[in-house]
Formats: structure tokens, sequence, C-alpha cells
């Protein structure tokens, strides 16, 4: 049910893709507010909210009219058991005629909770309704207006009220009818309600236990980028109209957060050129530039925080720690934050062990898969050589009686149990050993069975566990010099053997250094020791501790640990102003603020890079993509 989604996606801030190790940002005070506020949506209609001419269904769903139906204040009305809410956007449900009964005044809408169940929805003020005998909108008075069609038995009519921008509209078996209300009042709680009259209505609604007939989720999607586009502030060509100055001002402004946010992150070489395209390309001279912030000072500080950062990017802890202590001692024997950093420091060190332990023992198992193909091909040929002498020789010697041999077909090969079979034991010079040498590769050998190259094909546990893995298979030494020359020139099994070890010997130094820490702590240092339980970590349940992304996030909390020592914002403006807006439009959708509801921010944040990029089509006159 769509206005379910919208709840989903309003109760909780996405954090920012630098920081995925922040703590959530919901709060003690909106966590209360949450569980203050009554989001229950209609589901059924309410049996002592409805007119005794009007019989709900054992379903709860289903409504049938039992008064006699003779004149107007025989109109009979059913509300449902809870509001819509306007925290959703937009609420949306259908109903399906069963049945029109003897004249078919059937209504469609909703009403607030005082209205009385002895009229049809509309003919009241805080009512609203689509009536099916004459296709006429009602809107708080008895006299109707032309809308849409009439409707009757077999048909399903859609209602929607759109919170964004107090309207509603009907929908007709799919089909989308128009706006028929604007400018409504919706302060007070509105209720689903449809009416009926005359003997032998029956019909049925769908809340959205039910897939629709009209594409919901469509037309939010088409209000959402309609709100979205009289939100930007370049929209079409609309910059032209509030003006050239005002225009020029966003565009300094955002200069100003992007150098501040460059600045941040010690991004020095894209700063400079920021300043000197500001410079050069628009004649104005940015704040930061003037007050000297990018100063021989400024630079060295970002220059060393920006090496620090790339450290951590490639993976290089030890060095970025290095780093760290050699220009900005103390950040990391800070109590409590510094302490903390400490050990993300050393967590992400033991994750970069364990993947370089991945990329070795994963380079020899494809190794050793390459030297068994090798060696399989070349032991195939060498057999079947060696069997066409033999039988040539045979056939020398044995005259007619080599026609009952098998001879290969031109251009294709006797497996490997033919040849061995079509030697005969008084022509041949083998020696049982090398009988055995050519029987060793049939083609019914065991697939799994392969030499001892360091690690079991197929079976990376083996390397995990340390367990033996087969031994030679016969094959004589000439079989194993070629690979062997090769092996000595790839990772080696005791490079894998070695660095497993390492990870487990630093495993172990973090186990002794925090065993008497707070649990937090060591429920850390268990979530990256778990990566050990698994064959291949990259496809395991704790592959996220592998990803790369996690060292951008790693370094940006760096970062703000070393500004933070300095008293300096450990957040650029940009981010902050980021988190300010997905604050307010979480506040406001909470409030029941419709276009806050439908608005996601990264959505917006999306559409108006797009447009941005199609911006030089609008200066051309040339119409821009709406997207």
């Amino acid at each position: 049910m769509e206005q379910y989604k919208f709840y989903q996606q309003k109760h909780e801030i996405k954090p920012l893709p630098n920081n995925t190790n922040k703590k959530p940002n919901t709060t003690c005070l909106e966590q209360e507010q949450l569980e203050e506020l009554d989001l229950r949506l209609p589901t059924l209609w309410n049996s002592r909210d409805k007119s005794k001419n009007i019989e709900i269904g054992s379903n709860g769903i289903d409504l049938s009219y039992i008064g006699p139906g003779k004149q107007e204040t025989h109109a009979a009305l059913a509300r449902s058991n809870f509001p819509m809410r306007p925290q959703c956007g937009i609420f949306y449900y259908e109903m399906r005629v069963i049945s029109k009964g003897d004249d078919g005044y059937i209504g469609i809408g909703f009403c607030a909770a005082s209205n009385k169940v002895e009229r049809l929805p509309g003919w009241d003020p805080d009512s609203w309704g689509y009536h099916g005998d004459d296709g006429h909108s009602f809107a708080g008075s008895g006299t109707g207006k032309d809308y849409g069609p009439c409707f009757t038995t077999g048909d399903v009519i859609g209602c929607g009220v759109n919170f964004a921008d107090n309207t509603a509209f009907y929908t007709k078996n799919g089909k989308f009818l128009g706006i028929a209300f604007t400018d409504m009042n919706l302060k007070q709680p509105m209720f689903p309600a449809v009416g009926l009259r005359t003997p032998g209505e029956q019909v049925t609604v769908n809340f959205g236990h039910e897939p629709f007939v009209f594409d919901i989720a469509q037309y939010v999607n088409d209000q959402r980028i309609k709100f979205i586009d009289e939100i930007t502030l370049n929209d079409g060509c609309k910059s032209r109209e509030v003006g050239r100055k005002e225009a020029s001002y966003s565009k300094e402004v955002m200069d100003q957060l992007i150098l501040s946010y460059l600045v941040h992150h010690g991004y020095t070489g894209t700063a400079k050129a920021v300043v000197q395209n500001a410079g050069h390309v628009y004649g104005q001279e940015l704040f930061l530039s003037t007050n000297n912030d990018i100063s021989k000072a400024g630079e060295k500080d970002m220059e060393e925080r920006q090496l620090i950062r790339s450290a951590i990017i490639h993976g290089n802890i030890d060095q970025a720690i290095t780093l760290i202590d050699k220009y900005f001692p103390g950040v990391l024997q800070e109590e409590g934050r510094g302490e903390e950093l400490q050990l993300s420091l050393k967590c992400g060190k033991f994750v970069e062990m364990m993947r370089e332990y991945c990329e070795c023992s994963k380079s020899r198992r494809l190794r050793t898969n390459s030297v068994d193909s090798r060696m399989s091909a070349e032991t195939s040929s060498q057999s079947l050589n060696a069997n066409e002498d033999r039988t040539i020789r045979s056939n020398s010697v044995s005259g007619p009686s080599a026609a009952h041999n098998p001879t290969p077909t031109p251009g294709r090969r006797l497996s490997y149990a033919a040849i061995a079979a079509s030697l005969s034991p008084s022509s041949s010079t083998e020696t049982p050993r090398q009988q055995q040498d050519s029987m060793d590769v049939d083609d019914d050998m065991d697939p799994n069975y392969k030499m001892d190259l360091g690690v079991a094909p197929n079976d990376s546990a083996n390397t995990w566990s340390g367990r033996p893995c087969p031994s030679n298979n016969g094959l004589n030494e000439e079989h194993l010099s070629a690979p062997t020359q090769e092996e000595n020139s790839s990772t080696s099994s005791t490079e894998v053997a070695d660095s497993l070890k390492l990870v487990m010997q630093y495993g172990q130094k973090l186990q002794n250094e925090y065993q008497n820490d707070t649990q937090k702590t060591r429920s850390k240092l268990v979530d990256i020791f778990s990566l050990l339980a698994y064959n291949d970590p990259y496809s395991s349940p704790k592959a996220h501790l592998l990803k790369i992304s996690r060292r951008d996030a790693l370094a940006t909390d760096v970062n703000a640990a070393i500004l933070a020592f300095q008293n300096r914002p450990e957040m650029p403006a940009m981010e902050r102003i980021y988190r300010q807006i997905i604050l307010c439009n979480k506040e406001l959708a909470l409030e029941g603020h419709g276009k806050a509801a439908l608005i996601n921010i990264d959505d917006y944040c999306a559409n108006d890079i797009e447009k941005t990029s199609g911006e030089s089509n609008c200066n051309n006159n040339v119409e821009p993509m709406i997207f």
C-alpha cells in the first residue's frame, strides 16, 4: 500500500554516505514524538459510525443498503475506522459497485467525524463526494456540479486526497477523471465515506489490502516531480525571472560552500582551482581566499590531512597512524574520542590484513586451478602421442590383426580409457609404472583429487583451517617440472599461510589489549574477528566489513577528529545545511505537511543535478527535459 511507504521513509533520516559509522539520527525526543503520533490508516468500516440503514459485511469492507429508500432522509452513510493521515502525502482508496440496486444513488468521498450519517457524501459542509446516478461532484452543498461519467454495477471508482495541494480526484476503472475539488480545508481529520440510498445497492472497498486498479504509484511519483520543480530555484528558465542579481548572489554562496567543503576535507589542489576559477572567469574573490584561510600554513595543514586520508583510502593504516602522530600529536591519545578513533584504526588494520589474506588466498587458488588444467592437458597430449606411437609399432608387427584395434576418427580424439584399452599386452613395452601413469589421467578420475600445490582445489576451507591437501597423484617429476617453475614466481602456499598467521597474531594482540574493555568495544572486535569463520568472507554475512567504502568513512572520521582537536568545525557547512534540510523536511512531514511528506531530499538533489546539466539548453531557447 503506497501510503504506508511514506511512513517508513520519513521515520528515519538516512546518514550521509561518508558517515556510515555515525550514531543514528533519531533522538530520544524524536522517538517520543513518533510514539505519541497516531498514524493508523483506514482498514475497515466503523460499525459504530454508520447509519442504521447500512449493513457492514462480515469482512468489514462490504456495504449493503437495508433501508426503505423512498426519500432523501433515507440516505445512509458509513465512515472508516481511522481517518486519512496527511503524513502520507496522498491517500487513495477504491470502491467496486457490486450492484447499483434500484436507482444507483451511490456516493463516494470523505467527510469529517461530525457529519451526519443520514446524508450522502458532499451534501453537508466538511463533506465531499462523487455520485454515480448523475456523475456530479458535491462539495458541502446539495447542489452538484458536472464532473465525470455515471457509474454502475461492475465499475471501480477510486477516490484520492492530495494533502500537498489540498485537492481531491477520482478515477473510474483505472482512468484518471481529473481534479474534482480544490482549496479544501483539511485541518480536521477526514474519513473515507460511502453513501447508499436505494434498495439493492451493494459495494465493497479496497483500502490497500489488494492491488489498486489505478496506478497510484505513478501518480504519486508525478506529484513528487511537480513539487520538486516548484521549489527548485532553476526551474526551467525561472532564474531569469527572479533577476540576475539574485542568481549571482546564489552562485557566490554556492561557491563559498563548495570551497569550504574542499578545504575541510583537505582537497588542496581542487580548492586552489576553485579560487582561481572564480577570480578569472567570474571576477569574484571568494571570502576564504580574502581571509587568507588558504595561506601557506593552511595549505600545509590541508596537505597533511590529505596525506592521512590518502593513506587510509589506500588501506595503509600503519602509515596513517604514523602520519597522525607526526603531524597532529595528541589526537589519538585524547581521552574518549581519541581512544575510540584509535580502536577504529586498529580494527581497520585488521580488516585490511584480512582483505590482503583473502586476495592472497584467491590468487593461490586461481594459480592452482590454472596449473592443474595445464598439466591435465599436457598429460593428455603426451599419453595420446605415446599410445599412437605404440599403436603404429603394434600394427607393423601384428599386421592384419591390428584392424581389430580402435582407431580415432579424423578430427576426433579417443578417450583415455579407449586408448588404454587399445593397447595389446603382447605388443606393449610399458612397465607397470608407465601403465599406471597413463591410467591416472582417465576421464573417470575424481575431479576433486588434485596434486599437492598448497591448497585443495574448489575447497577454500582447507586454506582457512590448515587441513593438509591431497598428495601427488602419481605423475612423474617430468610432469611437475614446468608448473613448479611457474609456481615459484606466483603466490606460494607458504605466503598464504604466513599471511593468515599474521592476521591471527594481530587479532590475538587486539584481543589481549581490549579484553577488559567495555562490552561495546568487545562486540566491535568480535564483529571483525568473525571474518575468520567463513571460507569466503566476501560472500559471507560480514562481507560489508570488507567494502572499500568503509575506508572513506574511516578517513572522514579521522579528518573530523583532527579538526575537532584543533577546535575547528568537524563538519563542513555544506553538510550541516544538508542535514538541517533533512531534519526540517522530517519535522514538517510529521506535522502533516503534505509536500514535505511527498518530497525525498535525495530525489530532490538528483533532480536538481539533472536539471542543472540541461540549463545550457534552456539558455539556447531549447525546452529542457523534465525527469
